[in-house]
This record gives structure tokens, C-alpha cells and sequence, in this order.
């Protein structure tokens, strides 16, 4: 019997990131540390998620801005990964971050100011997202920067007149969250502070399992996904009630990038492998997540 097709998962990086890890053997302040190593990547939660998937098998394209002194070295890295993608790059400028890397000492991360994205390219990557042929799934990962300008009108206007077979996937936070968590999307991961976001009253004193409640009346999502760090990862699917799981320890080598790949097995899990059942989906993306954070890189760990 053949297999059944896996469903495309389509990223949306609105604020990516050309990303140098620099590895020495001891820094602080006053002076200077010299690097002995170096590495560059493309960062950006969509991008991070892609990466994922891929190791995960699912048939995935990462959608992108790079553009403007960094860009081409940022397309140049993505060629390289063997990660589908579609760059967007018409007048926009990518960010940069930084990581310093030091045995015994916990990593630093800086990251340089927002993307800025065009109108334009904004728009190409809407006719894009409208030429392909659904069903296939839109996963929105990261910060949109400046949602409020009219750059992103394009993608205002479309979203909620999308075709049925494509389905919205959502893990954002900023000004847009409550935008995208309106357009029915048939999932939303969060964490705890963005869920607070969701309404306009003080919520913050009232347990996660009563605001999942709250949010099922009035948000049109089947399911909601919410994590607190190491604290319980709380669920709600359809009318089935709220339930939590607990991630196991991990020593923390290097927390980037394990919400990206919690979110990539989660739905590679719902949409490619649904009869797993979606508690073990969801233990299995807070394992992965786990063993992210235990090694430096992002999806680079071991998989069975």
C-alpha cells in the first residue's frame, strides 16, 4: 500500500535574521575576545521550523525576506541547506544577530533591530502563498515587525479570503497575535504571556486551563497549544476539555530554537501522522524540544 501523501507545511518568516555564532574561550567586559570559530546561519522561527520538518521527512517551504546587505549571504546559506524556500527581497533590509559561545558560561544572543519588509515584496510573497495549490498548511512563526504599517496590507487582505484547503497554523506574538488568532486558524501555539494578550481584562491571576476555556468561546481555533518554559504544556483540541503534560528536565545547553522545533514536530504530527493521536504528538514535540535544548545547535540533535 503506498504511502499517503504528507501535507505541505509553507513557513512565514516576516523577520529573519543573518546569524554569526562566535565560539571563544572566555569574554566580558573591557575586553577584547577573539574567536577561534565561527559559524554563520539563517535564523527566524519560520526558517527554524522548516529546518525541522525537513529532519522530520514532511515536505516543507520556508518563506523569507532577505534582502539588502545580508541578504545575498542569507539565500547563499539556504541554497546550501537544501531547505525549500521562496526569498522575498525587493527593498527589504535582514537583521543581524549575534551569539557568543564560552566554555562554562551561558550564551549570549543579541539580535539586531527588526527586518524592514517591503509592500512589494510582501505582495509577491501573497501571490505566491495564492498560487499554490491547497490543501497545504500556513504556519506564521515569529514577529511580524511593524504589523501596523501598510506594508503588510497584502497579506491583511488575503489571509482571511483564503481558499478552504489552506489552513492557518500560528505561532506569533507582537501587535498581530490577536489579528491572526481572528482569521479562524486551526492552530495556535503560544505561551503564557502572549495568551494573556488575547483579552483586554486583567487575566493574569486566572489559571491557563479557565483562559483555554475563555478562548475556545471567543476565538473561532479547534486547537490551542500553550507552553510556560518548564512549567506543564497545557491543550485544548476541539471540545474535548483542557489537559497538560509535563516536559521532562533537560540540561539546557542552548534554548534557541526549541519552541521552533516543538512547533515543527507538533505539526508534522497533526497533519502527517494524525492516527499517532495528538497527546503522543504533543509528548513527543516537547521530547524534541528537550533534546534541542540540550545540544548547541537548532534540529541539529539525534532522532530515532
Amino acid at each position: 500500500m503506498p504511502d499517503k501523501p504528507k501535507t505541505p507545511i509553507i513557513t512565514f518568516t516576516a523577520n529573519t535574521v543573518a546569524e554569526t555564532t562566535y565560539y571563544v574561550d572566555d569574554w566580558g567586559p573591557g575586553r577584547t575576545s577573539r574567536a577561534y570559530k565561527e559559524r554563520f546561519q539563517v535564523g527566524g522561527k519560520g526558517v527554524n521550523v522548516s529546518k525541522m520538518l525537513r529532519r522530520l521527512s514532511a515536505e516543507t517551504t520556508a518563506t523569507c525576506f532577505p534582502g539588502g546587505t545580508f541578504g545575498l549571504a542569507c539565500v547563499k546559506w539556504l541554497e546550501a541547506s537544501g531547505i525549500p524556500f521562496e526569498a522575498f527581497t525587493t527593498d527589504c533590509e535582514t537583521r543581524t544577530g549575534s551569539i557568543i559561545r564560552a566554555p562554562g558560561e551561558e550564551e549570549i544572543s543579541i539580535l539586531g533591530l527588526d527586518c524592514r519588509v517591503s509592500r512589494t515584496a510582501v505582495q509577491k510573497c501573497v501571490d505566491f502563498l495564492s498560487r499554490q495549490a491547497g490543501p497545504y498548511v500556513l504556519a506564521v512563526c515569529g514577529l511580524v515587525p511593524d504589523w501596523k504599517s501598510d506594508a503588510w496590507d497584502p497579506l491583511r487582505a488575503w489571509l482571511p479570503q483564503r481558499d478552504a484547503s489552506i489552513e492557518l497554523a500560528v505561532d506569533t506574538y507582537g501587535p498581530g497575535l490577536r489579528w491572526f488568532a481572528q482569521q479562524s486558524p486551526h492552530l495556535t501555539k503560544i505561551n503564557r504571556k502572549e495568551l494573556e494578550l488575547l483579552f483586554d481584562e486583567d487575566v493574569s491571576a486566572q489559571s491557563t486551563e479557565t483562559l483555554l476555556k475563555k478562548t475556545s468561546v471567543r476565538y473561532d481555533c479547534p486547537r490551542w497549544i500553550i507552553t510556560n518554559g518548564s512549567k506543564p504544556i497545557w491543550a485544548k483540541f476541539q471540545r474535548e476539555p483542557p489537559f497538560s503534560i509535563q516536559p521532562r528536565p533537560a540540561e539546557c545547553v542552548s534554548p534557541v530554537g526549541c519552541g521552533d522545533v516543538f512547533f515543527a514536530t507538533l505539526l508534522d504530527g497533526l497533519y502527517n501522522d494524525p492516527e499517532t493521536g495528538s497527546l503522543e504528538v504533543l509528548k513527543l514535540s516537547a521530547e524534541y524540544a528537550s533534546r534541542n535544548a540540550e545540544s548547541h545547535g537548532i534540529a541539529d540533535f539525534e532522532i530515532e
